[in-house]
């Protein structure tokens, strides 16, 4: 058993006003020379040097550039779509075909960005629908869907050959009882899977006690990429 560390990566500039046009109003590029995936990168570089292999998952708005893809799938991370127009399959489609052609087609699953009621950006889908996305993940031959739940203790389950997470811990404290602790954590991921949900800036612009609690579980924890569970699971099915 393991942690999957999903990183739901939302935020393309450190700059609001370039990071206003590239992802709410999807109008800018991404520059590597103006700072673009900042954030992200230096989280990537930390687990990379713990060897630590993450589960990413990209708006198509916080897609990385060429170079930066291939070496993020030379480094045995597993990648996805973290999918925001929603209203309907063609335009989940087109996310997913946005994000898929800079990692060569090797996307096998999705998470959702928002989990209900709140408009991130101009044509963001904010409804939350977990049957919803389900749908669209056995219509795309995808293989798993990550859900936005907030309780840990419901564990993954095949759903008609779908791998379903429907709840992660989440470091947010925002969206996490008191009672999941990092202790209870690391205790509970010993006989199952949890997905733990991050976004690097809540790392590494977040509150000091985000930061310790991410340093316990990364030091800890026996992290693997949701496409090794996958694996696992499927096969303990033969």
């Amino acid at each position: 058993m393991a942690v999957i560390l999903r990183i739901d990566v939302d935020g393309s500039y450190g700059n609001r006003i370039l990071h206003y046009a590239r992802v709410n109003q999807e109008c800018f590029f991404g520059f590597d020379c103006l700072g673009y995936l900042d954030l992200f990168k230096k989280l990537i570089a930390d687990l990379d040097d713990r060897g630590i292999k993450g589960s990413l998952f990209f708006l198509p708005g916080t897609v990385p550039n060429s170079d930066f893809a291939e070496g993020l799938l030379n480094g045995g991370h597993s990648v996805g779509l973290h999918a925001v127009h929603t209203q309907n399959f063609s335009h989940f489609m087109r996310d997913l075909d946005a994000v898929s052609k800079k990692f060569g087609g090797t996307i096998s699953g999705v998470t959702k960005h928002g989990s209900g009621g709140m408009k991130l950006s101009r044509r963001h889908d904010p409804i939350y629908d977990s049957d919803t996305m389900l749908k669209y993940t056995a219509a795309a031959s995808l293989k798993y869907f990550l859900g936005n739940g907030e309780k840990p203790t419901e564990k993954m389950e095949l759903k008609d050959g779908i791998l379903y997470a429907p709840s992660a811990f989440w470091i947010n404290r925002n969206y996490r009882e008191d009672r999941y602790s990092v202790d209870w954590l690391l205790d509970q991921s010993e006989s199952q899977n949890i997905v733990v949900l991050v976004h690097p800036e809540d790392i590494l612009r977040g509150t000091p006690l985000v930061a310790k609690e991410y340093e316990q579980i990364v030091s800890k924890a026996t992290i693997a990429p949701v496409n090794d569970v996958i694996h696992d699971v499927l096969k303990g099915k033969k």
